[in-house]
């Protein structure tokens, strides 16, 4: 049978469905120690080590053709490969890690491990460890470029992909390089676990370093008091988003704080908002959301779109309705628990939520509740929730999310 040729092209909105991956690999005695290398690899500021059995120390200098790439595949399966994956399933569990962050933590030790040798080694062997995880797989390749492709349901932006067998793959290798490939590329005619799982790149939690803290100080007014919070922020958290690929954005919305954030700001909100009716807490957030941070939208300050989960917000010194929406989102979950609704105007994010206002308010009626607007971004020094902003009013929006 012929090789499939393929385009690369950017897709956008697919559908969500998580299925963790299931090992395809057999857990195997403990080797000695004589056959173990052990590889250290920096991952966002942790030294981690990880062992490899000597065995999978297996050159490959062919060139990007089928039959060899094939080989190697079968070669490394010969091999006690299990040693590396047992190390990451380790390490996913220590450190609470997603299908994304999973595999990078894997090539960034194939990197040590082959140190010296070409990028293709790289490619063909994450794509063997990702294989023999349980990930649906494909490997592709154009001229001397090979590239690993991976099955998929999450909704992603700015990434190349691919459609084969009714499914969607995303290429791992062509995520954040800055060229596009002009020429087809060709798809491998192996397929090692057409069967094999879905993989995730949305983040249910956090993962969890050894934080590397700093202080940040944040300044608003309620009802003619100032407020001062302190927040301890994980600088290695900022450093996982700058290099994470986009997903859908209500998703981001769905992060919830690091271990770090949550230890320092939610026991201070708490005590502001002791006594307060659901209404006055609701207007007190507002006012730290909208008072507490400077306005600027992603393409002034990033030069490019820029979606943040909700602590991200605390990183830098701009935000805009997107970035307040999360964080604005995290805190009625976290504070009050009431339901809401994700909000997408035209070229604006908001917040509505189920209460019961004290000054009345334009109702958003959803699934036999009220929801009123209280939106995290504007106008700033202003606690006035429950009413559509004026330059909405008679704009169309859709609900792209909710809670409870």
């Amino acid at each position: 049978m012929k090789n499939k040729i393929i385009l690369s092209f950017l897709a956008f909105m697919l559908p969500l469905v998580y299925v963790s991956a299931s090992a395809d690999f057999t857990h195997q005695p403990d080797v000695k120690d004589d056959f173990i290398e052990t590889v250290i690899v920096d991952f966002y500021g942790e030294k981690i080590p990880l062992r490899f059995h000597s065995d999978m120390d297996i050159r490959y200098s062919g060139a990007v053709q089928e039959q060899s790439m094939v080989n190697y595949y079968k070669r490394l399966e010969r091999s006690s490969f299990y040693v590396i994956l047992d190390e990451l399933d380790k390490y996913q569990q220590a450190f609470n890690l997603n299908d994304w962050l999973y595999y990078k933590l894997m090539k960034a030790a194939v990197r040590e491990f082959y140190p010296v040798e070409s990028q293709t080694q790289v490619e063909l062997t994450t794509w063997f460890l990702l294989s023999k995880k349980g990930w649906n797989t494909r490997l592709a390749y154009s001229g001397p470029n090979v590239f690993v492709y991976v099955f998929t349901e999450d909704e992603l932006f700015e990434i190349p992909m691919i459609d084969d067998d009714g499914k969607t793959f995303v290429n791992l290798t062509g995520i954040g390089m800055k060229k596009r490939l002009r020429q087809g590329i060709y798809m491998l005619n192996f397929t090692p676990g057409p069967n094999g799982a879905a993989f995730s790149f949305y983040l249910q939690t956090l993962p969890r370093f050894h934080p590397n803290q700093e202080t940040r100080s944040f300044t608003f007014n309620f009802k003619g008091q100032k407020y001062q919070i302190d927040i301890e922020v994980d600088k290695r958290i900022k450093l996982l988003m700058d290099d994470y690929p986009i997903f859908a954005e209500n998703e981001y919305l769905e992060v919830p704080f690091s271990e770090t954030v949550e230890r320092s700001l939610i026991p201070q909100l708490r005590v502001f908002l002791k006594g307060k009716s659901e209404a006055q807490a609701l207007e007190f957030l507002v006012a730290f959301t909208r008072s507490s941070f400077r306005y600027k939208k992603d393409q002034e300050y990033f030069g490019d779109s820029k979606p943040m989960i909700a602590e991200e917000v605390f990183h830098y010194p701009f935000s805009d309705c997107e970035d307040r929406s999360a964080l604005f989102y995290s805190l009625v979950k976290e504070l009050l628990d009431l339901p809401m609704l994700i909000i997408a105007y035209p070229d604006h994010l908001t917040i509505a939520v189920a209460f019961s206002p004290e000054k009345g308010g334009d109702v958003i009626r959803f699934r036999g509740r009220n929801y009123y607007i209280c939106d995290p971004t504007g106008p700033v020094n202003s606690t006035e929730i429950g009413w559509i902003p004026k330059e909405f009013k008679n704009s169309d929006f859709e609900i792209i999310g909710t809670y409870k």
